[in-house]
């Protein structure tokens, strides 16, 4: 008798620990389905609190680059351009978490949702080379970084 009864109550405490958790929303965490990661939502392919900018916008009948992101990682890491012309920037998000593609000196960024592309223009660029990253926290420090060496023409 005296087991059935620890068992009746060890799983009526479970119920009301599971039922607890299924109500709402409590202090930035939610169940499942409501927003699961609450202010790290851009773990899950949200964009972080203040990385959700607008994107630069596309150059007309300007070359188009294609870049992809992974996690965590882009695809070329290296991009070359020759100076003084207008290039666009497809970031193309292929990987689970959200990712943006910034280049910090010239101004630019693009950002995507897992699964979206998005394109951005870059008008006559001097020579140089600049550091392509992406600024979502943490994503940098594992290896979302690149460089686009824009090359003087002869």
């Amino acid at each position: 008798m005296r087991n059935r009864t620890l068992l009746i109550v060890a799983v009526a405490a479970l119920v009301l620990g599971l039922a607890g958790l299924a109500t709402g929303p409590t202090q930035g965490w939610q169940w499942p389905g409501n927003g699961f990661w609450g202010p790290h939502a851009w773990m899950m392919g949200a964009p972080a609190q203040g990385h959700d900018e607008p994107a630069s916008e596309p150059v007309a009948g300007a070359e188009t680059i294609e870049v992809r992101a992974f996690d965590f990682g882009f695809e070329p890491a290296r991009i070359v351009v020759p100076a003084g012309e207008a290039v666009n920037i497809r970031l193309t998000n292929e990987g689970f978490f959200f990712h943006d593609l910034t280049i910090p000196e010239l101004d630019f960024h693009i950002n995507a949702r897992s699964g979206e592309s998005v394109v951005g223009g870059l008008a006559e660029l001097p020579p140089g080379e600049y550091r392509v990253e992406c600024t979502v926290p943490g994503h940098a420090e594992m290896g979302m970084v690149g460089v686009l060496v824009v090359e003087a023409t002869n």
